[in-house]
């Protein structure tokens, strides 16, 4: 279990949003730090191998099952004490009510109507997909009491450490417009748009916000930033909202949160955005395959997100590699337990268009362009892959793969 110092990121925040005109998270956040000898519980991968986290434990009913397989992190547990060696979280949505059993739009509409957000017809909330959880208006400060009196604190009064927050998106893809005022009034807040600047600032301040007081009593925020958007705008409010949390968890992994292998621009700027960070902070790759069951995925597809993985990791990147979807249980398979070393470079780029990254006891390569194939010159000897196939020379990559090649 690792205790790690916090460094404030409000002016990375700052200068990420300055390039693209977003309003600045860092002008509206609390002042307050944690000083240089404040530590918090993240998790700590292992130095070589590939470093796990497991999302979801609902169905794990013997935790003796992590013993040995280098699992570090629990996202959203049902236990604030975790098996040896691993960190445990509480999950909790970032703009929504986490009670909609027990506390339903109804709810929410005699006890707190000027509260919740609706979309531009001012009748429907502003609902995640056909979720049920209300949205709330977290630029209101009794919102922010509210939610950390009924949501953050009674996590800390069970001993959780870390709080993983969910649906980090700083744009508005909730499509929120408004909400009604005490006198039931109509109060126009945002486009309703996904490139929305007043939606994003009031996302990030209240981020900034929520992981200060948390930080204030010794407790450490992971986000789950993803998807990352699809444009400047989106991207570089995302990537401020992945430098507030103290731990990034990706959703979407390389395979574009379960639909398909990314790649191109897509790729380039998701590589660029784990080597940001991953030196900084523990990142949680969630790469789901496209099968609904990680036992009938595409060979191909696991090879490709174990290329990626090795490919951008230091020591805290953790993976989760599951089917579409398929959270909650504990997953195994045998790629999972490849070693080969410690990294001796960061990922280079060759002349063909693929990256690769030479470790002690291998050798990584990614090719993540959809129309290109790519040959790359090994390195001198006998080299095979993880599935026997030998490699002497020249290695020729299809487009959008990845493999990991060994010395023989």
């Amino acid at each position: 279990m690792k205790r790690r110092n916090f460094i404030s990121v409000a002016a990375l925040a700052a200068a990420a949003l300055a390039s693209t005109g977003v309003a600045s998270a860092a002008q509206a956040a609390p002042k307050k730090k944690l000083t240089a000898s404040t530590v918090l519980n993240l998790p700590q991968g292992a130095e070589t191998g590939i470093s796990r986290a497991q999302i979801f434990d609902s169905l794990v009913p013997d935790p003796s099952v992590y013993a040995g397989k280098n699992v570090a992190y629990i996202w959203g547990s049902g236990s604030p004490t975790p098996p040896a060696g691993t960190v445990s979280s509480r999950y909790l949505p970032l703009v929504r009510d986490f009670g909609w059993t027990v506390r339903p739009l109804t709810w929410w509409q005699a006890n707190h109507p000027d509260w919740v957000l609706y979309l531009a017809d001012g009748v429907t909330p502003a609902y995640l997909g056909t979720g049920k959880s209300v949205p709330l208006d977290m630029d209101n400060p009794l919102v922010r009491e509210w939610y950390w009196d009924n949501q953050i604190q009674p996590a800390i009064d069970q001993g959780y450490t870390l709080i993983a927050l969910d649906n980090v998106v700083p744009w508005n893809w909730l499509h929120a417009k408004g909400r009604y005022d005490a006198t039931g009034a109509w109060v126009d807040m945002y486009t309703g748009d996904l490139d929305d600047p007043a939606y994003t600032t009031t996302v990030l301040n209240w981020l900034e916000y929520l992981v200060n007081r948390l930080h204030s009593v010794g407790v450490a925020a992971a986000g789950n930033v993803s998807p990352l958007g699809v444009n400047p705008y989106e991207r570089t409010a995302s990537a401020a909202a992945v430098n507030l949390v103290d731990l990034w968890l990706h959703e979407g992994g390389f395979t574009r949160s379960r639909d398909a292998n990314i790649a191109d621009d897509e790729w380039s700027q998701t590589f660029q955005l784990y080597r940001s960070v991953v030196k900084t902070k523990p990142v949680v790759d969630i790469s789901m395959t496209t099968t609904p069951h990680l036992a009938d995925a595409d060979q191909k597809q696991v090879d490709w997100i174990i290329a990626n993985y090795f490919l951008v990791r230091e020591r805290d990147t953790l993976l989760t590699l599951a089917g579409r979807n398929e959270y909650g249980m504990f997953l195994d398979r045998s790629e999972l337990y490849l070693n080969i070393g410690k990294a001796m470079c960061d990922p280079q780029l060759t002349a063909s268009g693929a990256w690769t990254r030479n470790y002690q006891q291998g050798l990584v390569l990614v090719n993540p362009s959809s129309t290109l194939t790519a040959t790359v010159t090994l390195p001198t000897g006998n080299w095979v892959d993880t599935h026997g196939n030998p490699y002497t020379g020249t290695i020729t990559l299809p487009t959008i793969s990845g493999a990991v090649l060994t010395r023989v």
